[in-house]
């Protein structure tokens, strides 16, 4: 984080406004719904496997860690996998 602070802190004075006018439009844009954050047992139902499969395939079906203990699934990346699957 801290990263990102310093990142933050070395943009031009003349770029501020921009900046800010970018960050602002990415908080008001509301998030693709096609792109919603699905649950370790959403996506096994969708796949007809095991939460097991979904851990082990993680990384192949768009995994988003939460936390350590916490994952999500990218919604569009499982339908991906899906249709990469069908053909």
């Amino acid at each position: 984080m801290s990263d990102v602070l310093a990142v933050l802190d070395a943009i031009e004075p003349g770029m501020i406004p921009a900046a800010i006018a970018r960050l602002t439009t990415r908080l008001l844009t509301p998030p693709d719904p096609a792109d919603e954050l699905l649950t370790v047992d959403d996506v096994a139902r969708l796949l007809k496997v095991t939460k097991k499969f979904c851990y082990n395939n993680a990384a192949a079906l768009g995994v988003v860690r939460l936390s350590r203990r916490k994952v999500r699934f990218s919604r569009k990346t499982v339908t991906r996998y899906i249709e990469r699957r069908k053909g």
